[in-house]
């Protein structure tokens, strides 16, 4: 039988260490950060204690990652900072973006220029461009937002006509003459059903329900429930004072301990005794707000 002795987690840490600056010696890899074979490490990659980058994932420049990242086997990431407790699943692509703590993205999702608020997911294979999410919102599976637009007016739809980025591999034109992107806001607590398209431009408010395959073309209010091609409001969710008072609380914006105490009265039905002990219990008479 043979003879194994405990390492303690102390020790697979300096281990952990010493390896990890053996291989990677232009990166700051924090304690206890674990890396799979075949990743890939930019120079001045800084990551907090406890990541995990796993095979194949590459960190390509100007990323900086929380304590307790995950970064799944294929997925590639720059220019970019991941908050605390992040999780990006297998082959996500991740550039020139800012997610804050507890941000999960799940396989095959691509954000490129967004901001992404703290308890947040985005779904499978969701496509997000120039976007801003809030915190604690839900973007499902096969999400279209930001895909850029095409001129109706113009004598050609093609961007060789009047665009600089050559998306043809040349171009014609001398200047842009046609804002191709704009940025879309999405905001807390917002549920956006698997494969709905959101056109470039568009504001979606606070606590706002996206129907499943809806097309959004125009912005839609908070606490609105919308749905169809083109969306249209099917009815809000509460009445017009009780949507007042949740816009007040933002209650998105607590902290972690007040959000465990509010959490019975959040998940459940009766909407009222929730804002009743939240404007009750507000510290200093406001609510505090995490910044």
């Amino acid at each position: 039988m043979p003879l194994t002795l405990p390492i303690s987690r102390d020790a697979k840490d300096r281990l952990r260490g010493w390896w990890n600056r053996c291989r990677h010696p232009r990166a700051v890899l924090g304690r206890g950060t674990y890396v799979q074979s075949a990743a890939r490490i930019a120079r001045g990659t800084r990551t907090g204690e406890r990541c995990a980058i796993l095979r194949g994932a590459e960190l390509l420049r100007e990323v900086t990652l929380g304590d307790q990242v995950v970064i799944g086997g294929g997925s590639r990431v720059a220019r970019t900072t991941v908050g605390a407790r992040g999780t990006l699943e297998r082959d996500v692509e991740l550039f020139n973006s800012t997610l804050a703590d507890h941000v999960q993205l799940q396989r095959q999702a691509s954000l490129t220029d967004c901001r992404v608020g703290r308890y947040t997911y985005v779904g499978r294979s969701a496509y997000l461009n120039l976007v801003d999410v809030g915190s604690f919102s839900s973007i499902g599976p096969a999400v279209l937002a930001g895909l850029g637009e095409h001129p109706t007016d113009l004598g050609s739809t093609s961007p060789a006509f009047y665009s600089l980025r050559r998306q043809c591999g040349d171009t014609f034109a001398s200047r842009d003459l046609f804002a191709e992107r704009r940025p879309i806001a999405i905001g807390h607590d917002v549920w956006i059903g698997a494969r709905a398209f959101i056109r470039d431009g568009v504001t979606i408010g606070d606590g706002a329900i996206v129907a499943a395959g809806a097309v959004i073309t125009r912005d839609v209010p908070a606490y609105a429930i919308v749905g169809g091609t083109p969306a249209k409001l099917i009815r809000f969710r509460f009445d017009e004072t009780s949507i007042a008072r949740l816009s007040r609380l933002a209650w998105w914006n607590w902290p972690d301990d007040r959000l465990r105490s509010a959490q019975p009265l959040l998940a459940a039905p009766d909407l009222r005794a929730f804002l009743d002990w939240a404007e009750a219990t507000a510290p200093t008479g406001r609510e505090s707000v995490l910044l």
